[in-house]
């Protein structure tokens, strides 16, 4: 009898250790899964969108960034300062805004979606563009 117990009790050992490391590698798998798919990534287009959207009058808003330079001058000064920065990716900077929204065709509420986005994404008035949306 007592060598049957000595056969089992190292076998029941080695199943629970393997299964401890099975349930090491598994489970921490499984929840970095379940959370990649809770954290949905917004643009930068989509978070202003849904913004905009939670203020009073606007309603339903689509917005489209433009990118760009500015200026020729602006094209050497960004190649200069990439050049120290060791960066070969020239970052485009948002220079212009359009914002379509169903509440614009009240001019109270394009001049306070004007003001709050000129000031949140630091671009001056005359560069942001607001139109009503059609219906």
């Amino acid at each position: 009898m007592e060598k049957a117990r000595k056969k089992t009790t190292p076998f029941l050992v080695m199943m629970l250790i393997a299964a401890s490391v099975m349930l090491f590698i598994v489970l921490p798998t499984s929840q970095s899964k379940s959370n990649e798919k809770q954290q949905t990534t917004f643009t930068h287009e989509e978070k202003l969108e849904q913004t905009l959207q939670a203020m009073d009058g606007v309603g339903k808003v689509k917005v489209y960034f433009y990118y760009g330079q500015l200026s020729e001058s602006a094209d050497e000064a960004n190649m200069f300062s990439q050049y120290f920065k060791g960066s070969s990716q020239v970052e485009n900077n948002i220079t212009g805004l359009l914002v379509v929204s169903e509440g614009a065709e009240d001019i109270y509420i394009q001049n306070e979606i004007r003001k709050i986005v000129s000031q949140v994404m630091q671009l001056p008035i005359h560069r942001i563009v607001i139109v009503p949306m059609e219906k």
